[in-house]
């Protein structure tokens, strides 16, 4: 878009009114008004709007060829005396330099810089009123042939190109009437510039370079005045503004000079003006670089905006936020004086100060404080690093028995911290997004495997000294844990410079699992105990009297035994209970359980919570409950819908029913000593978690009723394992019968989840080049710094093209669908089997097409509300059996296919239903569902084929082999299909399909059933054509060899009846030496040879031995000159391929090799296989010349030179 602050020759339309507001484009504007406005205004003003108006239409008719342009300020009017005019502008002229318009404020330093009588000059205008005013009048007078109008003429070319300060098509009239504003100064000076053009011929250069170079006022605030923090465009506009005074002042004095003798004038302008130009131009150059290099900045600050973007929506967009939201809790709780003694302890002390890398892991009971003190070294680490230079990385993650504790979650938080601090890795990250996610076919960052590789990488890449710090691993599950620790252990092996600190309870399986990490073993102390009950009394308890307060303070210390959870529960009681005479705290205090009684304290905390109400304690329970399993802190309308929703005697059918039992505030009021810090405000932030983890086990253990009787221990039976794991996968059943339920409201297969703008744009991310992250492709023309309309406004456009949110609420899908379309398949995976919600209800739920399904699969995608998905997930290839086999239970997909009133084929499942759901399966799923599926009467007989298994094979050959439980999916040929492979003859084919895509472990299977079974060796040595297959399609070895699987090629070589594939010819004739020419892998050449000497020579149908497809192979292959000479040495080949025509025929290794212009091959062929160089070489007027063309004629030489030398001839 065209700039709004000068006039463009091009420009014919004058409603082009959108702009920045309070920018100096507005100012010079013409300011039209609404015809409502000015009604309101006094008559006077609005007759002069209607005289200017007239004015500018009768000046605009002195030069009808003139280009066609907007006026941007009402014309002067000769009807308004020039006094008020003047006094107007001094009086806006102050008003100004309290204002923050960038050009003002830079014209007025500029402005103030001259002495009192030049600024008198400036700020009257009384010269450039009489020279305005006599130029107007001339040119009245002498029809256009003014100075000023000739001057225009004469620059007429030249100034359709670039933007001015005038209205060309009334010029006169748009001139400001003094030079005492920052607008007046330009188009004035652009006046008298363009009326010395009409004197002078030999200033136009000059004047044009100057006129040209004005421009680069507009541009000064593209940047917005908020981003140019060092003040730089200003600086740089200041020295600009002198010079256009400065050419002010002395044109005006020289053409208001009394002696108006035009020949003076002229020689005066040539002598004074050109160095002032000069200068103008010099300054308005230095401030083009000046916002041209901010431009740059911004620009760069977008692209950094944008990819930032990018990266928190594939890592978690709150990640960053509810780490440091927890973190400021913990230090609004921490006596930091109880946590000093961490850093004094030897240990810490030698592990912090250790050149090399190290593991540092704090044990300590539940209870004890261990988070608090992992917080107080987080800052602690980040107050002395930055004091460090190279200042180093730090990095830190609180885990929690949820989805905090998940490999991939921590994986991410790490990730997210690590690219904040090391900008340069966000290119690296990705790169390596869009490589991995194409090779694989899935979202890398959904992977833990995947992600892990890449945090591994970039910190073995990493120059500077990095802590990571991770609180309680002893909340993470168990598969979690070990590859998180498996991977810090590798990190620490492989780099210098990582230091680990770790927190758990001590259990015997993570303290064996940490061998090589410095142990601090957390114990019991009276001071820190006592500087704990004093700061939470303080804390919770200020209101009470000292005495009282002291009380407290030496009781609990005295009875805290390191229990810092304990001593805030019973603070909390006390301040619950409202206790503030010192008879009933002695009493309270003397029955209060003990630390070891910890549950019991929970309990207490529960009847006064509930006021021993059974329906109070009914809300209660569910609530604790929910929140004991949910994967994710809830918000306070997700709980409250949830507890509505699970309410046994309620029976709820829509959403409206629903909402209308939600009773939020009665939730939050009985749980308020249970839960971590709430902010009440924000009713929709996810924040409602329990307050420690001792309460959520306990949750898990018993219910509340039973807690007065439970006992806390740290030892637990294996009874209690079990009974502990029984609870805890009732109440993931509970919450997801909840899920399902809500999911199930009639409502959200009418509805849909998207709006067509919403669904628009998500058309347009996925659609090439419209996605934000498209920017940083390389292959992008990047911004022209100087162009402002390439650039977001401000910082707040710039915030705008942040990721897009939408609220499902707002759609009328109410406050709990987000957690329920994204967990309710995780609930779905532990949850009890006799308590899972009726399969008929499942099969409701992902009824194939329907948009139900459309709608929570689209929502579990965007589990942070971003209109953009976080990961793809097509629901049109989803229907009640993919689902079910792929996040179900075992027990679900059975009961499933069992069910005889499921019926597979109608439309609530996909026509290729089973296929889909075995696909997806190989795919991504749980290997071991396949046996369910190929076992079951109903479905096992459609998919018991070879194509299944070529299906397993590949899959296993992309991934990574150790991640699944492969083996298994290979039992499955032998368990079910073994006979299959024998009467229906395709155990060889499936030997040949394994050993194409490498998969030793099914050939390894099939040999060792070979070895039991006469038949089964049989069938999978047959020497057969595959004829099923194109004819490159080889037996065994020969397949091993075209996809240079060489262990497998090694273990084939070592099988007794191996040689009928190894000798074993295609229908085109090529043996295995010739499939080897393919990679001309000098081992597999060599290994061949060996086992079958007889193959080298052997001839295709086309006359061609190995040697020839060597020779012919590309000449940038690694390789094909050490397999030539192996099959020259070794195998002895023919080095004329079985060719006898003299000197040589066409189709020979070494007249192949000169034509293709081979130098190296020719030198093999001739010195080691003693091949004749004379035989391609012809004798032409006594000079030696090739017999063949050579491909490339500027190899041609070179050949020639080489063959020459070879055969000792001279050219």
């Amino acid at each position: 878009m065209p700039s709004k602050l000068f006039f463009q020759p091009q420009l014919t339309v004058p409603s082009q009114e959108k702009g920045r507001r309070g920018s100096w484009r507005e100012k010079l504007r013409w300011s039209s008004r609404s015809r409502e406005s000015s009604r309101n205004r006094p008559e006077r003003e609005q007759h002069l709007d209607l005289e200017s108006s007239e004015s500018h239409v009768a000046a605009s008719g002195h030069n009808e060829n003139a280009p066609t342009l907007v006026a941007s300020n009402p014309p002067i009017s000769s009807r308004i005396p020039r006094a008020e005019i003047r006094n107007t502008i001094i009086q806006d002229d102050k008003a100004t330099a309290r204002s923050t318009d960038l050009w003002s404020a830079a014209y007025l330093e500029a402005l103030y810089s001259f002495g009192n009588e030049v600024k008198s000059v400036i700020l009257k205008g009384e010269k450039i009123e009489a020279l305005l005013t006599s130029v107007q009048q001339t040119n009245k007078e002498l029809a256009g042939d003014s100075l000023f109008w000739r001057g225009l003429q004469r620059l007429q070319a030249p100034l359709k190109n670039f933007k001015l300060a005038l209205d060309l098509a009334s010029p006169l009239a748009s001139v400001q009437p003094t030079a005492s504003t920052a607008i007046g100064v330009v188009s004035c000076v652009t006046a008298i510039a363009i009326t010395i053009c009409g004197a002078e011929d030999s200033l136009n250069t000059q004047i044009i370079s100057m006129l040209e170079h004005v421009a680069i006022i507009d541009d000064c605030d593209t940047l917005g005045q908020k981003l140019d923090a060092e003040n730089g465009i200003h600086k740089a506009l200041v020295p600009v503004y002198k010079d256009l005074l400065n050419f002010y002042i002395a044109a005006l004095d020289i053409l208001t000079s009394k002696a108006f003798v035009l020949a003076l004038v002229c020689d005066q302008l040539s002598q004074r003006l050109p160095t002032i130009v000069s200068d103008f131009v010099k300054h308005a150059a230095l401030l083009r670089d000046r916002v041209g290099n901010a431009t740059l900045e911004l620009v760069t600050d977008i692209k950094k905006l944008l990819q930032d973007n990018k990266i928190q929506k594939l890592l978690g967009v709150n990640k960053d936020k509810q780490r440091s939201e927890f973190h400021s809790e913990l230090r609004a709780i921490r006596a930091s004086d109880a946590c000093k003694w961490i850093l004094a302890d030897p240990k810490f002390i030698e592990w912090y100060n250790a050149p090399t890398s190290g593991q540092l892991v704090v044990l300590g009971h539940m209870g004890c404080g261990k988070t608090v003190i992992t917080a107080h070294v987080i800052e602690e680490l980040i107050r002395r690093n930055k004091h460090k230079l190279p200042r180093p990385v730090m990095c830190y993650h609180y885990c929690g028995n949820d989805e905090r504790g998940k490999a991939l979650y921590i994986y991410s938080s790490l990730l997210l911290q690590l690219l904040d601090q090391q900008e340069g890795l966000k290119v690296e990250f990705d790169r390596w997004y869009d490589r991995t996610k194409q090779s694989e076919h899935l979202d890398p960052e959904q992977c833990s495997a995947d992600l892990g590789k890449f945090l591994s990488a970039c910190v073995e890449n990493l120059d500077r000294e990095l802590f990571v710090v991770i609180d309680a691993l002893d909340e993470c599950d168990s598969d979690s844990r070990d590859e998180l620790v498996m991977l810090l252990d590798s990190l620490s092996n492989k780099t210098q410079r990582l230091k680990v600190f770790l927190s758990s309870r001590p259990q015997r399986g993570i303290e064996e699992s940490l061998q090589g990490a410095t142990h601090i073993r957390w114990s019991p102390s009276r001071e820190r105990d006592a500087i704990i009950v004093g700061h939470t009394v303080k804390r919770y308890l200020k209101k009470l009297p000292p005495d009282i307060q002291s009380l407290v303070t030496q009781t609990l210390s005295e009875s805290a035994q390191g229990s810092a959870i304990w001593v805030k529960l019973t603070i909390q009681l006390i301040q619950k209970r409202k206790i503030e005479a010192i008879g009933p705290m002695k009493s309270f205090l003397a029955d209060i359980p003990s630390p070891a009684e910890l549950s019991q304290l929970y309990g207490k905390l529960f009847a006064h919570a509930t006021e021993n109400d059974a329906a109070n304690a009914q809300v209660a329970t569910s609530a604790l409950q929910i929140l004991a399993v949910a994967r994710r802190p809830l918000s306070i309308l997700e709980l409250g819908w949830a507890v509505a929703l699970s309410d046994p005697r309620a029976d709820i059918r829509t959403l409206v029913q629903l909402e209308a039992c939600v009773d939020k505030r009665r939730v939050l009021n009985l749980l308020q000593p249970f839960l971590s810090q709430v902010d009440f405000e924000d009713d929709r932030k996810r924040q409602v978690r329990l307050v420690h983890q001792s309460l959520k086990e306990l949750v898990l253990r018993d219910a509340p009723s039973h807690w007065a009787r439970s006992q806390t221990t740290e030892r637990e039976s294996q009874t209690d394992k079990q009974r502990f794991h029984l609870r805890q996968s009732k109440l993931e059943a509970n919450l997801l019968r909840v899920c399902v339920k809500y999911l199930l409201f009639d409502e959200f297969d009418e509805n849909n989840l998207f709006s067509d703008e919403q669904e628009t744009i998500q058309s347009l991310e996925e659609m090439p080049g419209f996605a934000s992250f498209d920017l940083f492709s390389d292959d992008i023309q990047q911004p022209v710094p100087s162009k402002a309309s390439l650039i977001l406004e401000d910082e707040e456009e710039a915030k705008e093209a942040k990721e897009i949110y939408y609220d499902p609420a707002e759609r009328g899908f109410g406050e709990f669908y987000v957690y329920a379309s994204c967990f309710w398949l995780d609930h779905f995976k532990v949850g009890r089997p006799e308590l899972l919600p009726y399969i008929s209800d499942i099969v409701k739920l992902c009824n194939a097409s329907s948009k139900r399904l459309q709608n929570w699969i689209g929502q579990m995608c965007r589990p942070d509300c971003t209109v953009t998905p976080k990961f793809g997930y097509d629901s049109l290839s989803q229907d009640p059996l993919t689902v079910v086999s792929l996040h179900g239970p075992a027990i679900a997909l059975k009961t499933l296919l069992e069910d005889d009133k499921v019926d597979l084929g109608s439309k609530e499942f996909l026509v290729d239903s089973v296929k889909q759901a075995v696909k997806q399966i190989i795919q991504w799923g749980d290997i071991s569902r396949l046996s369910i599926l190929f076992r079951d009467t109903r479905v096992g007989p459609e998919i018991r084929n070879i194509g299944i298994f070529h299906q397993i094979m590949t899959q296993w050959a992309s991934s990574d082999k150790e991640s699944r439980p492969w083996p298994g999916s290979f039992d499955l040929v032998f368990d079910i299909c073994d006979d299959v492979l024998i009467r229906g003859k395709w155990g060889n084919e499936l030997l040949c399909l394994a050993v194409s895509c490498g998969c030793l472990p099914m050939v390894k299977r099939l040999f060792e059933e070979a070895a039991r079974k006469p038949a089964m060796r049989n069938e999978i040595l047959r020497d057969v054509q595959r004829d099923i297959r194109p004819p490159d399609y080889h037996q065994s070895v020969g397949e091993a060899v075209w996809h240079n699987h060489i262990e497998v090629l090694r273990y084939l070589l070592q099988q007794e009846g191996i040689e009928v594939h190894l000798r074993h010819r295609d229908s085109d004739g090529y043996n295995v030496i010739h499939r080897a020419a393919r990679w001309c892998n000098p081992e597999v050449v060599s290994l061949l040879i060996s086992h079958f000497p007889e193959g080298v020579n052997q001839r295709n149908k086309h006359g061609d031995t190995p040697l020839h497809l060597v020779v012919f192979g590309a000449q940038g292959m690694d390789g094909r000159l050490e397999s030539a000479k192996i099959l020259l040495m070794e195998g002895h080949a023919n080095v004329r391929g079985g060719h006898t025509d003299e000197p040589s025929s066409w189709g020979e290794p070494l007249r192949m090799a000169a034509r293709y212009g081979d130098v190296a091959m020719c030198r093999v062929l001739v010195e080691v296989g003693g091949a004749n160089p004379r035989s391609v070489l012809r004798v032409e007027d006594e000079r030696p010349e090739l017999m063949d063309p050579v491909d490339f004629k500027e190899l041609a030489p070179d050949v020639l030179e080489t063959l020459c030398s070879l055969a000792g001839m001279d050219r």
